[in-house]
């Protein structure tokens, strides 16, 4: 068996393999989103050869994130797909090795997946960074904002607008991703229903949400994306919502982490809210969503320029079962606000795995927290400063930008 780059002539073969894979009854549509698509083409394939068969194929797509206030090449791994008769032989093992080996090589400093199961690739050094927060929520529920008179209909003139707001919302989050105007011409605007703006002389929010009859004819609101600049359009959008209690019963929102929507809340409660003891009410579900990887990790420590931390210094050791040339001890100190790397001989004061150490430069996790878990070795002193060293905002996607 071998591992190759797919051609044009592949384009049929990878269409069956991934609708006999994953159920897709849509076989045309599937080619046509192959030849034709706005974030990768059939080249980003690899395809596995048994002879002259096609068996398998991986898509290992271009993606560009934002991270650290930056937009950095990323890769995404999408459609590890086998044939139901070469399962369990170890081919899709195969297909994510060659495909961190390539990704290294492209210089990509992390890669991202969305899985089908989080310990299938764990085992491979990506690791859960992407929680979400599932809101449902009564409008009569929300504050009644009156910054939402600054609310209004989206007209289709002001698309580019639009697309601006997105672009400096995502300088503020981590791993989420960069659109092309390919991408938001095919894919988001087309599937854009009810897009109103707040506008105050400026466009500075928008939503975009659908409106749907439930079982039993109540109509609910689902909200495909929400995004404000400024606490005014913020609270402008909410308020929009809020008006809204005579029509809708429930708003259905899944929400960045960092999100806590009980300030914007009367009760802080979900519709339909359980009650795990008497004194408590749920307002919100953790779902959880895409995985990521540091593949090269020199090129991931070279985004680390600043951090809101104290003057000091650590020094980490990692290991990588994948890539050797990821098992290095590097130093890494603040000054004044500054953020200074270097590889070191010196004992290291941290120790842990690629794994880890992606959820830690992700801002996911503390390193004081998997330190209690065992998934870091370390002393105190030095786990407190990577604390600060590392801690941002927490890693989101938007619903739009699933791969």
């Amino acid at each position: 068996m071998k591992i190759r780059q797919a051609r044009s002539i592949d384009i049929d073969d990878i269409t069956y393999i991934i609708s006999t894979a994953f159920l897709i009854s849509d076989y045309h549509g599937l080619r046509e989103n192959i030849i034709d698509n706005p974030r990768y083409s059939y080249k980003d394939i690899i395809v596995v050869e048994d002879g002259e068969e096609i068996i398998a194929c991986t898509k290992i797509i271009p993606l560009k994130v934002s991270f650290k206030g930056k937009i950095v090449d990323s890769g995404g791994i999408s459609a590890v797909a086998v044939l139901p008769e070469y399962r369990k032989r170890g081919i899709a093992d195969m297909m994510l090795k060659d495909a961190i080996r390539r990704m290294f090589n492209a210089n990509y400093p992390f890669s991202l997946l969305y899985p089908f199961q989080h310990r299938f690739y764990r085992k491979y050094g990506w690791e859960y960074i992407g929680a979400t927060m599932l809101y449902e929520i009564e409008p009569s529920n929300i504050q009644l904002f009156n910054e939402r008179f600054n609310v209004r209909k989206m007209r289709n003139s002001e698309r580019e607008k639009i697309k601006k707001v997105y672009a400096e919302k995502i300088k503020s989050t981590n791993f989420s991703l960069w659109r092309s105007d390919s991408f938001w011409t095919r894919i988001v605007f087309p599937n854009f229903p009810n897009p109103y703006v707040y506008d105050d002389g400026e466009i500075k929010g928008y939503v975009s949400f659908e409106m749907k009859k439930s079982e039993n004819s109540q109509i609910e609101i689902y909200i495909k994306e929400l995004i404000a600049l400024t606490p005014d359009s913020y609270r402008g959008l909410w308020g929009f919502f809020a008006s809204l209690s005579e029509q809708v019963s429930k708003i259905k929102y899944l929400a960045p982490p960092d999100e806590p929507l009980f300030d914007i809340l009367i009760e802080p409660r979900e519709k339909d809210f359980k009650r795990p003891f008497f004194e408590f009410k749920s307002y919100a579900s953790i779902c959880s969503g895409f995985m990521m990887r540091v593949i090269n990790l020199e090129e991931a420590l070279k985004l680390l320029t600043t951090a809101n931390a104290p003057n000091g210094e650590a020094t980490i050791e990692i290991n990588d079962t994948f890539l050797q040339e990821n098992n290095f001890t590097f130093k890494i100190s603040v000054e004044n606000l500054n953020v200074y790397l270097q590889k070191t001989s010196k004992m290291p004061d941290v120790k842990t795995d690629i794994a880890t150490f992606s959820q830690i430069i992700s801002g996911f996790s503390k390193p004081s927290l998997l330190y209690q878990t065992g998934r870091i070795q370390g002393n105190e002193k030095a786990l407190k400063f990577l604390d600060s060293v590392f801690a941002d905002s927490l890693p989101f996607m938007f619903q739009f930008d699933i791969f």
